[in-house]
């Protein structure tokens, strides 16, 4: 497994439902999805 940084963050409220809801939907935590999301965009930007 990759090393892993631990990070606090701060959302907006709706954010963080919109968040919750989409990490539910797919089964995952929000961190999961967090992390999913940012990997998507890291590799349409390589």
């Amino acid at each position: 497994m990759d090393e892993q940084v631990r990070i606090t963050t701060r959302f907006p409220k709706d954010i963080a439902e919109w968040l919750k809801n989409v990490a539910k939907e797919q089964n995952r935590s929000m961190n999961g999805q967090l992390v999913e999301l940012l990997a998507q965009l890291k590799r349409q930007s390589a």
